[in-house]
């Protein structure tokens, strides 16, 4: 005798198809459970993360950028050569 199934009324189909490449699997970091950036890695300079992504915290917006370059124009005119306070602290 040959053991028979229960009769559900359903057949069960198994597929093994996996994860689709555009999959987004969360932070490495804290092993993928959460599925947003917490911005804890440090991007390296082509901005992106140790997940091997984009990483939305590596990138400056264009006030942050502007802001920096404000301060760098500040104090290269400090600094430059035209002006008389710069060069006066150098003789002394």
């Amino acid at each position: 005798m040959a053991l028979k199934e229960p009769h559900t009324g359903y057949k069960r189909v198994y597929t093994r198809k996996g994860l689709k490449a555009y999959t987004y699997r969360g932070c490495p970091l804290t092993n993928n459970r959460t599925p947003w950036c917490f911005k804890l890695c440090t991007p390296n300079t082509d901005g992106i993360g140790f997940c091997g992504r984009v990483a939305p915290h590596g990138f400056k917006s264009r006030i942050q950028q502007g802001i920096e370059d404000y301060k760098k124009q500040q104090a290269d005119a400090l600094t430059g050569p035209l002006n008389p306070e710069a060069n006066s602290n150098k003789d002394a």
